[in-house]
This record gives C-alpha cells, structure tokens and sequence, in this order.
C-alpha cells in the first residue's frame, strides 16, 4: 500500500505505508515532511463501544459467594448481606453497579486494574 503526502510546498509525494508515522524530506524542495498515519489504523470511540456492545452487570457477587460458602459448612446461622457492590463514576458522579466498566449513562471507561 501506499500513503500520499501533501508537501507544504505543494509538491504530491507517495511513499510506501511502511513509512507512515516518519519524518522526512520532499526530494523536489526539501521541505521537512511529516508522514501520517493510515487512517484505518485508528478506531473512534463510538467504534469501540459498538465492539465492546451494551455492558452488563455481575450478577454474582463476593457476597452472594461467601453466603453459599457458609452455608455448604454448616453454619446456617450466619447470612452473608445481600445487596450489589456500587462505584461511582468519575465523570458524572452517578453511582452505577460495580461490575460495569462503561458508565451507561455517559459512556465513559471507568474500569481500573483493580476491577479485573
């Protein structure tokens, strides 16, 4: 493949894509010339999110475990608390269920190693 490059000067150069990203020299004026990148080597954040698809909460949470786990023991007696783990987003400080790493409702990543 090849990439054209507009030279400030107005001179049209083509060099091959393996010199995208590089810096050189038109040939015809010797102007400093800045080589793109191929522009589908880049994916918008729309493209993304509609890779990734509509995120979904856990439904099985450290909690819910840990009550089964008491339970398989023996001791009936003891009951893990129900309720799901929130965070809140840092973007639009609402608060979202812990097991998104997209904030459904400003789209923004939220997740950190931590979550994984």
């Amino acid at each position: 493949m090849t990439i054209t490059v507009p030279c400030p000067n107005g001179h049209r150069l083509v060099t091959n894509d393996d010199n995208a990203g590089k810096i050189g020299r038109c040939p015809v004026c010797k102007a400093t010339i800045s080589i793109p990148l191929r522009r589908t080597d880049f994916l918008s954040e729309t493209a993304i999110l509609s890779i990734l698809g509509t995120p979904q909460p856990r439904t099985n949470n450290i909690t819910d475990d840990l009550g089964e786990f008491v339970a398989m023991a023996g001791h009936s007696g003891v009951k893990a608390p129900h309720h799901s783990p929130v965070k809140l987003c840092p973007s639009c400080d609402r608060e979202i269920d812990s097991g998104y790493h997209i904030c459904p409702h400003c789209q923004t990543y939220i997740s950190t190693l931590s979550d994984f």
